[in-house]
């Protein structure tokens, strides 16, 4: 088998299943070890691939394009680990946005909690802050408005769980 890089003869295979596809990048010793794949070295699939996302062809121009304020190529990137400067960011947005959707499935963060349990924690604080406003609308006299809001609260925690609040009734 050769090397994906150049002709010789490959003897450095890597495998990597990302989205259920199977990804094989074939290298010869020179091309393995001048990508920072070594014996002992740490490494990540994404890093070798040099920001391409996932099914894109590996090419040798990984650093070509640099940024035009600090100068350094996403090759620099990678291998410090952080960006040159704010401009790197606007410079190097295509193969940002490459790297997370392999590595992540997205290029946006949607938050540390699962829908489910961001839906429970959302009706519990309007839960709250009804509880509240029935208190500050009985403190000030107003009864109407404090009925309106038990109202509310009656008929949001109806629609959380009706077969929990069935035994209420």
């Amino acid at each position: 088998m050769k090397c994906d890089q150049c002709d010789n003869p490959a003897s450095v295979h890597l495998t990597q299943v990302l989205n259920g596809k199977m990804q094989k990048l074939h290298l010869c010793e020179k091309c393995a070890q001048s990508m920072g794949v070594g014996q002992g070295a740490s490494f990540s699939m994404s890093d070798i691939l040099l920001g391409k996302g996932a099914g894109e062809p590996l090419t040798r121009s990984g650093g070509s394009k640099s940024c035009p304020s600090c100068g350094w190529t996403m090759r620099q990137v990678k291998k410090v680990g952080r960006m040159g400067c704010p401009d790197c960011y606007d410079t190097f947005e295509v193969e940002i946005k490459n790297v997370l959707s392999s590595i992540h499935q997205a290029t946006r963060h949607v938050g540390r909690r699962p829908k489910h349990l961001e839906q429970k924690l959302s009706l519990r604080d309007r839960q709250e802050t009804l509880e509240a406003a029935i208190a500050r609308a009985i403190e000030m006299e107003a009864y109407e408005e404090a009925a309106a809001y038990r109202d509310e609260l009656k008929s949001l925690m109806l629609a959380s769980d009706p077969a929990e609040n069935a035994d209420d009734a």
